[in-house]
């Protein structure tokens, strides 16, 4: 009985000795490597009762290549970028125009630029500070470079909402604390992302006498047309897979756990597999991008050629891998 009890004993602690090693070779990556990006109020959903009321982001960027999606949820929306003291660039929703500050070669405060887009649709923002651009897209399609430079609003640059219309708009934003719903632009970074060019909220407010003037005439040429919408060459595949069918030979599923809690599982060849763990060690060393592509394969839904999961580094807590053969 007693040899019974202690083989027992010695089984557990082999166990969780075991659990630790594996741990120890996984540690985790805490939101402690980023930056809590929200609204001014501290929250990510933000409704702006009154019509020309606007709202900042607590944390601006003066460098860098940044992305964020923001959610339309109810009302009418206007998103943007904002600048202390400078008119904001805003691309606003019930009417497809773009407004900006104006400038020597923009002489009027507003033009033609995108698609309408309502309740549910997902403003998306590039903001490349690099080369002074701002791209706006509508449910992952490109609207097209605004004519309106980051760099006329000044050094230091915030995301903006506005409510443009006499009912309440209310707005959700995803800066990267959770997996955004479309690709991010090749080269750019989830504006959660932590780095050294971030500045905190400014004491100033945005300027309510930014409205927009109604006597601009829109210029209807310079509305996107459909050869906007990024294709598959556009986003980053650092699995380096052609992606044209599935592969074959020894293979293994990769159960990536997030630090939400949720399991993200992938059923992937061994090429594969090694090409994410040679992207996890590399980036755990403080190389490469932040986010892994990992193609669906098989779970790849719908009418499209080829579809990617895209994984955050900063975003995992630990991932298990399960190898099987097919031979």
């Amino acid at each position: 009985m007693n040899n019974k009890m202690f083989k027992r004993m010695g089984s557990i602690l082999l166990a969780l000795l075991i659990g630790v090693s594996v741990f120890s070779l996984f540690p985790n990556v805490t939101k402690a490597e980023t930056t809590n990006v929200t609204w001014s109020d501290g929250s990510l959903t933000k409704t702006i009762s009154e019509w020309n009321q606007t709202d900042i982001a607590n944390v601006g960027k003066s460098s860098g290549k940044w992305y964020w999606e923001i959610k339309l949820d109810g009302g009418y929306g206007e998103v943007g970028l904002f600048g202390p003291g400078k008119p904001p660039i805003r691309y606003e929703g019930y009417n497809g125009v773009n407004y900006g500050p104006t400038n020597d070669s923009i002489k009027a405060g507003s033009y033609s630029y995108g698609n309408v887009y309502t309740v549910n649709d997902v403003i998306s923002v590039a903001l490349n500070l690099e080369n002074d651009t701002l791209t706006f897209y509508k449910n992952g399609i490109s609207q097209g470079v605004s004519k309106y430079t980051p760099s006329s609003l000044g050094k230091t640059v915030y995301p903006y909402i506005r409510n443009p219309q006499d009912q309440p708009a209310t707005y959700t934003a995803n800066f990267g604390a959770s997996d955004f719903k479309y690709p991010i632009p090749e080269g750019f970074l989830p504006y959660q992302e932590s780095s050294t060019s971030t500045t905190p909220n400014p004491s100033t407010t945005p300027d309510p006498s930014t409205k927009p003037d109604p006597s601009t005439t829109p210029d209807p040429s310079t509305a996107p047309g459909s050869s906007t919408t990024p294709g598959s060459s556009t986003t980053p595949d650092p699995s380096d897979t052609d992606g044209s069918s599935q592969p074959t030979g020894d293979r293994a599923i990769l159960t990536v756990t997030m630090d939400n809690g949720f399991d993200k599982e992938f059923d992937l060849s061994k090429k594969e597999l090694n090409a994410f763990i040679a992207w996890y060690d590399a980036k755990d060393a403080g190389r490469g991008a932040s986010f892994f592509a990992i193609d669906k394969h098989n779970n790849n839904k719908g009418p499209f050629s080829n579809r990617k999961d895209y994984v955050i580094f900063n975003k995992i807590l630990t991932f298990e891998v399960s190898e099987y053969s097919t031979k």
